[in-house]
């Protein structure tokens, strides 16, 4: 697929978009909003700024904002998180999620962020993370943030993807 020539947003900037997409910023389209933050320069917050975010607790309306972004099932959205879906439910109303919950929500919409800035279109970014990718060794891209090493692979082959290696 062809890259955008638009102005590629520095890593840091990726972050903090990921950030503001669990904050449920522009929840009723979440894909033409992605799609068009993505294209406004920003400068980002520091990592240290991001970590204190996420530490503190991202809201559980995060969830329902990437179940409509992923066009994710609940059942399916409950297991990519290893949550049941009665938990899933309970998390949603929460004013801030753990740590942890926080930390995994962020892995994923940093992952969504990440790949809608590589493929410039959020319908296609968000199908190729879906799918099952061969040069992952068959894994479904998305499942793979559930690790550290997982999330690293999943960047790694974006930054492949990104420098015009096939995907």
């Amino acid at each position: 697929m062809a890259r955008s020539t638009a102005k590629t947003p520095k890593p840091r900037n990726l972050n903090e978009v990921a950030l503001d997409l669990l904050r449920n910023r522009g929840a009723a389209h979440p894909r033409e909003w992605l799609e068009k933050r993505l294209a406004a320069a920003g400068t980002g917050m520091s990592g240290i700024e991001l970590h204190r975010q996420i530490e503190a607790g991202v809201p559980g309306k995060a969830i329902p904002n990437l179940l409509m972004l992923l066009d994710f099932s609940r059942e399916d959205f409950s297991e990519l998180l290893g949550r049941a879906r009665k938990t899933l439910n309970e998390l949603e109303r929460r004013e801030h999620l753990s740590r942890a919950d926080s930390d995994l929500l962020y892995r994923i919409a940093r992952a969504v962020v990440r790949a809608v800035n590589v493929f410039a279109k959020a319908d296609y970014a968000v199908e190729w993370l879906k799918e099952p990718n061969e040069a992952l060794g068959g894994a479904v891209p998305l499942s793979l943030v559930v690790t550290i090493e997982g999330d690293e692979v999943l960047h790694a082959e974006l930054g492949a993807v990104e420098h015009g290696l096939p995907v």
